[in-house]
């Protein structure tokens, strides 16, 4: 038998994801008791460690016992056979166990399920038609979720991002790794395809905030959010600001299609990003008004977030 719920408890299922700091961070400041979740349970100086593997049933249901609510955070190896053969089972099994608690979930989502066509301009209710692979298992995962809130047993929210950046270990952030923190070492960015397309970036403690305010509001619940992002900006522009910020004037590298095959060759990651093509040729600009508007939160700013990525790059943060 589960044991009562603690008023104020809540969980992060995959600690060890790229969001998971920030938001057991924020959580903590907001005086939370904290859970992370994860198959290693590192320690952390926010939140207490559990060791589960929520891919089980019985290892889902511990992970959120006497939990209030549950953030699903889970970051999988970015490899196509991972999320065939994991993402689906994976959801289920949580679904199933907030369900069975009453715990509320919010999961943390990207865009890949929307169509081709909305990516120039994302709005919640964008149809979920997408074209990769990836995209087609993001959407499957949704529809899981969504048809545990139509059973009127699950109290949920999808939250999606766009790509993110902010004070995080590498390899989690294309625009971290190829572009802020290159620049950082006085080294050329990289980018794909072209600079000169509007990209959107969603700035990790501003997600962070946007969701704990989202598990306060019961109103909010039960429904997809695009999480607080600010407008979509050329590649190039965000090269001009890194640069302004570091006072130095470096040119981007753009990677052309012909560059692009022969990169994959010699880094394995990127041949998975061929599907995803379409994101980078074309302006992506994920419109969170709503949220704006219904929270009342205005999104940082890039010259803001790229500034304070700056400086935790030059004096790093001893507790992270």
């Amino acid at each position: 038998m589960l044991r009562p719920k603690h008023p104020t408890m809540q969980a992060i299922l995959g600690a060890g994801g790229a969001i998971s700091p920030a938001l057991a961070e924020c959580l903590t400041n907001h005086h939370i008791p904290v859970r992370l979740v994860s198959r290693t349970a590192p320690a952390s100086p926010f939140g207490t460690p559990f060791s589960a593997d929520i891919s089980t049933a019985d290892g889902a249901l511990k992970a959120i016992e006497g939990c209030e609510v549950a953030y699903l955070t889970v970051g999988l190896p970015y490899k196509l056979s991972v999320w065939e053969q994991q993402w689906r089972p994976l959801m289920q099994q949580v679904v199933n166990a907030c369900m069975q608690s009453g715990t509320k979930l919010i999961f943390i989502d990207n865009i890949y399920m929307v169509s081709d066509a909305s990516i120039p301009h994302i709005k919640e209710e964008s149809p979920m038609e997408p074209s990769s692979k990836k995209g087609k298992i993001r959407a499957d995962v949704d529809r899981i979720l969504l048809n545990g809130i139509n059973t009127g047993k699950l109290q949920a929210i999808i939250a999606r991002s766009a790509d993110f950046y902010g004070h995080m270990p590498p390899f989690k952030s294309l625009l971290l790794d190829m572009v802020i923190t290159r620049m950082a070492k006085g080294k050329s960015p990289q980018w794909f395809y072209t600079v000169d397309r509007k990209h959107s970036f969603t700035y990790i403690p501003d997600m962070a905030e946007a969701l704990y305010l989202m598990s306060t509001r019961p109103d909010s619940f039960n429904r997809i959010w695009n999480l607080p992002t600010a407008k979509a900006m050329k590649m190039s522009e965000l090269i001009d600001i890194t640069n302004r910020h570091l006072g130095t004037d470096m040119k981007p590298m753009v990677m052309s299609e012909l560059l692009m095959k022969l990169v994959r060759l010699f880094v394995p990651p990127l041949m998975e990003m061929k599907e995803l093509k379409y994101q980078m040729v074309q302006d992506y600009w994920l419109d969170s008004s709503a949220f704006e508007s219904f929270f009342g939160f205005q999104p940082t700013s890039y010259d803001k977030g790229i500034g304070q990525v700056l400086q935790n790059i030059s004096t790093p943060d001893p507790a992270r």
